[in-house]
């Protein structure tokens, strides 16, 4: 009877938690597709697809979190606007129109308020227009017309729907003065650069590429380890009050020190962990430490974030994998406003039942262990900072703004008076009271400039200082360790901070930092600061920081510790010419090595290093499409002829971007080897505007700029250029100066002008040009091109030139072959 009971017992109890969880589940569904109903206009497909395929709440909510992070304008702020802007208008388009389909809600969620708004009855229906003029974020005046039934959502009057607006028949629709205005607007736009108006208005940016390198975020903690250490979770706030910074710290916890003999024999621990407000996640980190030098006695783990003022929940979970063991705490956090008080005492919940007695605070010993790293946070200090350019290229007179932040309660002795500007090194002036503006000749063609500014008390003494990277470059990858600092002595402890200039379309998946030669800590997110105890034995060494791109490519930079001189620099600069060797009727010719070749600069020969073939060379590829409104019959089989070429050449390790200009250059798609990402990009051509092709051109060639390897930019075009800033010498310097080849095509162009300039700006780079009548004979240009990038020669020397100053270099490729020639670029700039 018992066995009956007991198994009608257990099977109420599957059945209760089956019903649980199909529960949980739909409540789970439903939550997602609300969310995937309230961002519809802005989510990409592959988003939506990679969102969709997530399993668990928590890497949803993580994915949630990472979509806002890639869209938000000002990423340094603790705000994000851009989620901001779209809940608020979300709230008010639900409160216009409940019908999710109403294609008034679509355009008011990626427009915003119109700026007038009237209705109007014409031809026996009734039509809503709306009209948004120039201003911000809105070049042109826009006018939509929607077609209004109260039995059905509304939707988007387009050219060919009836009534037929462009008509000049519907007299009686005009008597409404304000229709009759709108109808002669769409009049004179015409039929297809009307319906390119109303998808423009439908479309939402796309952000760069993030999700093919999306990593589910933590979770909430929970144990996964047989075996649970006792540990303590604390909090400290390091910083002057109210500036949102919180150290968090993992201590050893009684009465064993099982964390500190982690810390001294494994080599590798984990710390993961979220931070709640409310039920919403807010942040959420993963770091990885390793066994450090050696020193005396217990440390805790420790690390940073930075919050903006308020009430939270904290979440960690430390794994040591080897020993199969692990700590999991929470606790609430309240960050001090600058008012409120700064409080550190913990609460602790650990996996391990802990002694039910009172937790203390951060320890003293703890304070004085970071307090060197510590003593330059909570300290006034008057800081600087240049102010951006807005322009992504930038050339002549430019103006740069200096703002100073004057430190609270120190005297006018001890704050920042005057700050001098320097620009690559030579110094231009200095400012002797605010504003601090200063107008900078950066010469005709945008060209890389480094732009410094040092704020000075009235002694002359350098009290800050910052640094501007000019025309880097889309694809610049470095690091830079701003703490610790040449000249300076460290006993106990530094506050390593580093800063990394990643590519616009890369994600940087860590952040790795060095003692000497032993890791210490990876971080996989900002901010990336990091508090470091030094060895007992602190003399002089060196610390490292090492960034990694999700791709594999990694940079890195190295400070030298406690080292009474500076360290000298020697600048050996290998030249590489990426060439292509070819018989005369233009075959690629193999077999060839350094005894064959002769490489001259400034007419002086040079001893060449090596000689290899590069067929699979990583390459960094722009295909920079002209979607101006003459494109516009051409566009369909330009799009094919192009991913045809896109699929034929790339390799595994290659990437590849879409840009596409008219008035302006856009990026469709960052630099990828998703395929599929590539052909989306693609897929949304529309043609539209006028011709810039010298800006564009510029553009693409400074986007590239940063990268290694291989890079070649892949130019089509059908007209002149009628809407450029910049000049034909303007792209020819520019093309020097990045060492991009550019390969151009050209479709029914005169053999004067824009043919003969595009001819030359392909062989001063060593790529090749293409005129052709039609889009019928573009596979055959584009598959000459492919032959050209896989059939390359690296030809590396070392430059024996000595010559002073920056000057142009002359380059010459030679083959001792007859009938052979060689073709690469014309010199480059040191």
């Amino acid at each position: 009877m018992w066995v009956m009971r007991r198994a009608v017992l257990l099977s109420l109890l599957s059945v209760s938690f089956n019903l649980l969880a199909a529960f949980t589940l739909r409540a789970q569904d439903s939550s997602s597709q609300s969310w995937l109903d309230d961002v519809d206009p802005l989510i990409t497909p592959r988003e939506r697809e990679v969102y969709l395929s997530l399993k668990t709440p928590a890497d949803r909510e993580a994915f949630v979190q990472r979509f806002w992070q890639v869209r938000d304008p000002y990423p340094e702020t603790p705000r994000n606007e851009a989620r901001e802007r779209w809940e608020e208008r979300l709230r008010d388009a639900k409160g216009r129109w409940s019908d999710p389909q109403d294609d008034r809600r679509r355009v008011f969620l990626l427009n915003g308020e119109p700026g007038e708004v009237f209705q109007s009855r014409c031809a026996g229906e009734t039509l809503q227009v709306w009209t948004y003029q120039p201003g911000f974020q809105v070049r042109y005046r826009t006018t939509l017309v929607f077609h209004v039934d109260a039995d059905r959502p509304a939707r988007l009057w387009r050219s060919g729907d009836t009534p037929n607006l462009a008509s000049l028949d519907l007299k009686e629709c005009f008597a409404d003065a304000r229709m009759a205005e709108a109808a002669t607007w769409i009049r004179r736009v015409g039929r297809d650069a009307y319906n390119v108006v109303v998808q423009r208005a439908v479309t939402s940016p796309k952000p760069r590429e993030w999700v093919a390198s999306f990593k589910a975020a933590t979770p909430g903690v929970r144990p996964t380890a047989a075996r649970a250490l006792p540990a303590r979770l604390d909090v400290d706030f390091p910083g002057r009050q109210g500036d949102g910074l919180v150290r968090i710290l993992v201590a050893p916890g009684d009465p064993a020190d099982q964390v500190a003999r982690m810390l001294e024999s494994s080599r590798e621990l984990y710390v993961s962990g979220r931070i709640l407000r409310g039920s919403q996640m807010v942040d959420s980190f993963r770091y990885r430490f390793d066994s450090p030098p050696k020193t005396v006695g217990a440390r805790p783990l420790a690390f940073e974030r930075h919050l903006m003022p308020g009430e939270y929940k904290l979440e960690v979970q430390l794994d040591d994998p080897a020993a199969g063991s692990s700590f999991v705490g929470e606790r609430d956090l309240a960050v001090p406003s600058l008012s409120a008080p700064a409080v550190s005492a913990p609460t602790v919940i650990p996996a391990a039942a802990a002694p039910a007695r009172p937790e203390p605070a951060v320890s003293p010993e703890v304070r004085r262990l970071f307090a060197e790293a510590d003593a330059a946070l909570a300290a006034p200090r008057p800081g600087l900072h240049i102010v951006p350019p807005s322009g992504k290229l930038i050339a002549g007179v430019q103006p740069f703004e200096v703002r100073v932040d004057r430190a609270a309660g120190l005297p006018d002795g001890e704050q920042i008076e005057r700050v001098a500007f320097t620009l690559d090194g030579r110094p231009l002036l200095t400012r002797n009271h605010p504003p601090f503006v200063a107008e900078i000749d950066l010469g005709r063609t945008p060209r890389g400039h480094k732009l410094a500014a040092e704020g000075m008390n009235p002694k002359g003494e350098v009290l800050a200082r910052d640094e501007l990277e000019l025309n880097s470059g889309g694809q610049r990858f470095a690091v830079h360790l701003i703490e610790p600092q040449p000249g300076r002595i460290y006993h106990q402890s530094l506050r390593a901070q580093v800063r990394v200039d990643a590519p616009e379309d890369q994600t940087l998946d860590r952040v790795e930092l060095y003692l000497g030669d032993s890791r210490v800590a990876t971080l996989y997110q900002p901010p990336f600061s990091q508090p470091l105890v030094l060895p007992d034995s602190a003399g002089v060494g060196f610390v490292r920081a090492v960034a990694y791109l999700a791709d594999g490519n990694s940079a890195e930079d190295v400070a030298l510790l406690n080292s009474p001189v500076a360290p000298e620099r020697m600048d050996i600069r290998l030249v590489e010419l990426y060439t292509n060797v070819v018989d005369r009727s233009g075959k690629p010719v193999e077999g060839i090595g350094p005894q064959e070749l002769r490489v001259l600069e400034d007419g002086v020969r040079q001893s060449i290093r090596q000689v290899e073939r590069v067929e699979d060379t990583p390459l960094r590829l722009v295909t920079l499409i002209d979607n101006s409104a003459s494109m516009l019959p051409r566009l369909e089989p330009t799009r094919k002829a192009a991913l045809q070429f896109l699929r034929r050449t790339l390799l595994p390790r290659d990437q590849a971007a879409v840009i596409t200009f008219n008035r302006s250059p856009r990026i469709a798609v960052g630099l990828t080897a998703d395929l599929k990402t590539l052909e989306d990009g693609l897929s949304s051509l529309t043609a539209d505007e006028e011709t810039s092709l010298y800006d564009s051109l510029i553009f693409s060639l400074y986007y590239l700029g940063g990268s290694q390897g291989q890079r070649a930019v892949v130019l089509l075009s059908d007209g002149e250029d009628n809407a450029s800033s910049f000049h034909f010498a303007d792209a020819l310097e520019s093309a020097r100066r990045t060492g991009v080849a550019v390969y151009a095509i050209g479709i029914n162009l005169p053999k004067e002008g824009a043919s003969e300039q595009l001819a030359r700006l392909a062989a001063e780079t060593g790529g090749r040009s293409f005129f052709v009548r039609g889009t019928d004979e573009l596979d055959g240009a584009y598959q000459e091109i492919q032959r050209d990038l896989r059939s390359r020669y690296r030809i590396s020397y070392q430059s024996s030139n000595t010559k002073p100053g920056e000057a142009f270099r002359a380059v010459r490729v030679e083959v001792a072959r007859s009938g052979v020639e060689a073709r690469t670029i014309s010199g480059y700039y040191p």
